[in-house]
């Protein structure tokens, strides 16, 4: 991993904070005024809020940032010339959004040039809080410096789900997911579903969760929000205990207490 370059870190990092506050007042007006909604995909929705906040942000950090290449959930795939890429997902949760629940937030994450997260920024607009980080500077919200949990018994973890219907056949899936997990999760004291990866990212980097699986998810979902959990002292692997990065297909973030007990219990069906 690339060392912490302050400079552009503080730079970017303080657009990406004033983006996502503007854009969130936006989007806490459409969810107080009214939106069209369209499929997007099989139980997949979108919305004209969605779709105005990932314009709203890619507009305004490319206009301070030219170089930079940006990739949206929405569609939006700019390369740029710097080897600094924006991923961003304009409203994570949008089912909750969508049926006026508070666990959505923007998720402004930036890519360096080693694949890794430089900063990440996730902004709850109904909840009125923000989330962030930079490599190597420490996690917050709203000032308040985070930290995981230190919870080191595998019976008392919380854990939090992926969402698991955002497939073609999400029975099969889900029944698949729920297999894999299941030697786990009858270990744990709680497993809950919340529907927004940056919800539970950020639960699990100020010490409210101990774990968060996730399958079948993009790279949007989950970059802004590992930069979080990793500033926070949370770890990453693949859910087979292998190293991991935001592109691998199914993760475990967890508060790096028990994560051999982790894979233990996940393995017996993944042979």
């Amino acid at each position: 991993m690339s060392s912490r370059n302050p400079i552009l870190l503080d730079a970017h990092l303080s657009a990406a904070l004033e983006i996502a506050q503007t854009v969130g007042e936006e989007v806490l007006k459409f969810q107080k005024e009214g939106f069209f909604v369209k499929e997007k995909g099989h139980l997949d929705l979108v919305t004209e809020a969605d779709e105005a906040a990932e314009r709203l942000i890619r507009t305004a950090l490319l206009e301070k940032f030219p170089e930079d290449g940006f990739l949206g959930e929405e569609g939006s795939d700019i390369p740029g010339t710097s080897g600094l890429v924006w991923v961003v997902d304009p409203i994570d949760g949008t089912i909750n959004f969508s049926r006026g629940h508070s666990e959505y937030g923007i998720s402004i994450g930036l890519r360096g040039l080693d694949g890794h997260p430089e900063l990440g920024v996730i902004r709850f607009p109904a909840l009125g809080k923000t989330y962030w980080a930079t490599r190597g500077g420490g996690a917050f919200c709203d000032g308040r410096q985070l930290q995981v949990s230190s919870t080191d018994r595998l019976d008392r973890f919380l854990v939090h789900e992926t969402d698991t219907c955002r497939t073609d056949a999400p029975a099969t899936f889900q029944r698949k997911i729920l297999k894999a997990h299941l030697p786990l999760l009858e270990k744990v004291m709680r497993w809950r579903i919340s529907g927004a990866a940056v919800h539970d990212l950020c639960l699990l980097a100020e010490g409210k969760i101990d774990v968060y699986l996730i399958d079948q998810f993009h790279e949007w979902d989950v970059l802004a929000g590992w930069a979080i959990v990793r500033e926070a002292g949370g770890e990453l692997m693949s859910q087979v205990g292998e190293e991991a990065t935001c592109q691998s297909p199914s993760l475990v973030f967890h508060n790096g207490k028990c994560g051999d007990q982790i894979v233990k219990a996940l393995r017996p069906t993944r042979r």
